[in-house]
């Protein structure tokens, strides 16, 4: 059997590692169109702040296989189970996992093009940074457009080397798909407490040679480095004459197969099940990946193997503040309950005595059980109080499940 995989990220990875397991006689080939050896990406504002050394980075591939880097997939061919490569190649395969992740959001604008303006996505945009940052005395302005878990991590790093930060946020709040608006201006106050500007209801419209950036509003700042981190799509367009099933990102069945028998999918590039919301969707998370990858692979080789879904979640530390979101925390509703106090926003949001979501700010505990028990959607209508605490813990979530 050949066995082809496209994207050597978690999923990818695993996939690959899986199918070394569980079959030892596969012939295992895997494409990466970055040049570099596989690596954590979700680490990526670690090592620009300093935290961590390049060499860290970089995870392991399976043995008794083929690894290709800067071997990209340009297209496939399902008729004759074939995929072709920007390098010229065509490649033969029998089952094949398309894993190919996200590509950042990077809007087509005057002065985009400059090097001095950047995404945040992969290993040679941190390069980029740091070569920026050396080759300057000063370390000056740097202007982030947009306010995710990305855009944030990467201020976050940008401060802790001294830099000014501004964000510049299109919608009316800091982490607008992921927060309410009480607990967007908790996170927007300790952002102000850093030095950090935050200006609402903008965007970059032209970005000058000198770094002058013009705002949609008229208004200009002067900066030394400009990143777009306005979130990430999958990695879909090769597929376009495929024939495989594409919304927003790859569909796929409890098997992680595509529409297309005999190819499979995993990770930021495709939709499964929320657990919570029960619809299909993108959640693009590294434990999901690694799991994915996981199933595809088994019934890649003929083992049998079905995976239930995801939860929709972030946990995240950002000038020095923490954040856990999980769920549908932005929800509105009667069984919804909150605590605030100094720098401190908790929410938890529940239908019918059922955990839908939470919002933690400030203090985060528990974070595995809290997410165990979004996950199994069971009855905690009395432990609602103790919930919002945080302080809920391991025995008395048992004692619930087997009804002690």
């Amino acid at each position: 059997m050949k066995y082809v995989i496209i994207g050597a990220g978690p999923a990818g990875l695993n996939a690959a590692a899986t199918l070394r397991r569980v079959d030892s006689e596969g012939d295992v080939t895997l494409l990466s169109g970055e040049a570099t050896p596989p690596y954590a990406k979700m680490v990526l504002p670690y090592l620009l702040a300093g935290l961590m050394e390049e060499k860290n980075l970089f995870l392991p591939v399976p043995d008794n296989m083929t690894f290709r880097t800067g071997c990209k997939a340009t297209r496939i061919n399902t008729a004759q189970r074939t995929l072709e490569t920007d390098t010229g190649e065509t490649v033969e395969y029998d089952r094949l996992l398309i894993a190919t992740g996200g590509v950042p959001e990077r809007p087509v604008i005057q002065g985009s093009d400059y090097p001095f303006v950047l995404t945040i996505r992969d290993l040679p945009d941190v390069r980029q940074i740091q070569k920026l940052l050396k080759d300057k005395k000063k370390k000056g302005h740097a202007v982030i457009a947009g306010a995710g878990p990305v855009s944030m991590e990467t201020g976050d790093a940008l401060h802790r080397l001294g830099m000014k930060i501004t964000l510049i946020v299109t919608s009316n709040r800091v982490f607008s798909t992921m927060l309410d608006v009480p607990g967007a201006a908790v996170v927007e106050d300790h952002l102000h407490k850093q030095g950090v500007d935050v200006l609402k209801g903008e965007d970059i419209v032209r970005i000058g040679s000198s770094g002058k950036i013009t705002l949609k509003s008229g208004a200009t700042l002067d900066s030394n480095l400009v990143v777009f981190g306005k979130g990430v799509n999958p990695c879909v367009a090769f597929l376009a004459d495929s024939g495989i099933a594409v919304r927003r990102g790859i569909t796929v069945n409890e098997c992680m197969e595509t529409s297309i028998p005999g190819i499979f999918a995993a990770g930021d590039a495709v939709e499964t099940k929320d657990l919570v919301v029960g619809d299909q969707r993108v959640n693009a998370l590294w434990p999901a990946a690694v799991e994915q990858g996981r199933i595809a692979a088994l019934n890649m080789a003929g083992i049998a193997a079905g995976y239930d879904g995801s939860l929709s979640r972030n946990i995240l530390r950002v000038f020095g503040l923490s954040i856990f979101v999980a769920g549908q925390g932005r929800a509105d509703g009667p069984e919804i309950k909150v605590s605030t106090g100094a720098g401190l926003y908790h929410k938890i949001v529940m239908d019918k005595g059922i955990l839908k979501g939470f919002i933690f700010i400030g203090e985060v505990r528990h974070e595995g059980l809290y997410r165990e028990i979004l996950q199994r959607q069971t009855g905690m209508g009395h432990f609602a109080n103790a919930l919002l605490r945080g302080g809920f813990t391991y025995g008395r979530f048992q004692r619930q499940a087997m009804r002690i």
